[in-house]
């Protein structure tokens, strides 16, 4: 056992009149929170039943009170532990579509969940849902406001603040968070984002100070190119990597269904602006479909009306308009992955003021 000298302390966390300290180790060394039993049973029904336990004879003491060795990371315990004492700390930290949050803050959201702190609980849910568009709207209104993020320039290996989707959300990490802490509901957004990003850009890859050349699979050279997407593939489960596999191909063979549907023109040439438009559905992985069915669709309704392709613009504008809800609708689908309904009846709002307001009030 560590002597007690050898206890790192977070003095904000180390109350004199605590009445317990919780031990836990992080990176080969034990950190001490001498912190309430009543603060942490009013939280946590699982808290309240372990205090209540009758103690052992020969209970190990710390700093003469009762001490508790966690099997948690000592990190992770120190921010359920601050969240709960000083909760507006979590509440500046979770800003609204962190690109790091489903990273950062899963370690505390899987103690939430294991410790049943039932309003922290509720509210990182409710944060990460809300990062992640749930209807088309949305996702055209996230897509929208990424747009309006100007390209960065080639990277110096150094300076990883000038690739631009640093301010964007990372699809891997988000799946990873979805999948262990059950929040299905990011997924179908998440997995769709990760389907447009090529497998060869890798977000942690292309950010070392010494990146290895990229290559494809036929030992091709591929260049990075500034405003292009990354993604953090090394997190991505070989299961995860099937469902995104059959997505992608579910995809491919829906825009070739597309593709393929008869259109009358009176041009009736190869040089058909609006086969033209249909072909650009099927251009080489990855392929944002959605983005490119409403390029299309605006494309349409911008053709002159004395041009020989406008009623058939016209009618394909309808079409992608259509086309692209039903995409979104069968994501799940495509991905293979479960169906969501009314957030698994799970009893939680979705109203992020309203969720902060309650954690606020304890």
């Amino acid at each position: 056992m560590a002597a007690e000298d050898e206890f790192l302390r977070q003095e904000d966390l180390y109350y004199a009149d605590g009445s317990v300290v919780l031990l836990a180790a992080h990176a080969g060394k034990t950190h001490a929170f001498r912190v309430h039993k009543s603060v942490l049973g009013s939280h946590s029904t699982v808290f309240a039943d372990m205090f209540a336990l009758p103690s052992a004879a020969e209970k190990e003491k710390h700093d003469s009170v009762d001490s508790v060795r966690m099997p948690d990371d000592a990190k992770d315990l120190e921010d359920l532990l601050r969240a709960l004492y000083y909760p507006r700390t979590i509440l500046s930290m979770l800003e609204n579509r962190n690109p790091l949050a489903a990273i950062k803050y899963k370690g505390i959201l899987l103690l939430s969940q294991k410790y049943f702190v039932r309003v922290l609980q509720k509210l990182l849910r409710a944060r990460f849902r809300a990062d992640w568009p749930s209807t088309l709207p949305e996702w055209d209104k996230l897509m929208d406001h990424y747009a309006g993020f100007s390209a960065s320039v080639i990277p110096q290996h150094d300076a990883a603040s000038q690739f631009i989707d640093n301010r964007m959300l990372e699809p891997v990490s988000a799946i990873r968070l979805a999948r262990e802490a059950n929040i299905p509901e990011i997924l179908p957004a998440a997995f769709y984002m990760l389907s447009t990003i090529s497998p060869y850009m890798d977000f942690d890859t292309l950010r070392s100070s010494n990146p290895p050349p990229l290559t494809d699979s036929q030992g091709r050279i591929l260049m990075w190119q500034p405003g292009e997407r990354s993604a953090r593939w090394g997190l991505l489960t070989p299961d995860d990597w099937l469902c995104l596999a059959r997505g992608r191909h579910s995809m491919m063979d829906f825009a070739r269904i597309f593709e393929q549907q008869e259109a009358q023109c009176i041009c009736d040439s190869q040089t058909c602006i609006q086969l033209n438009h249909k072909k650009t559905l099927l251009k080489e992985h990855p392929q944002d479909l959605l983005r490119v069915l409403k390029e299309i669709q605006i494309g349409s309704q911008q053709t002159p009306p004395h041009f020989p392709c406008y009623n058939a613009l016209q009618t394909l504008a309808s079409r992608s308009i259509a086309t692209r809800s039903i995409l979104w609708d069968n994501l799940c689908y495509y991905f293979g992955l479960p169906e969501v309904d009314d957030d698994q009846n799970d009893g939680d709002s979705d109203d992020i003021a309203l969720v902060e307001s309650e954690f606020m009030d304890g």
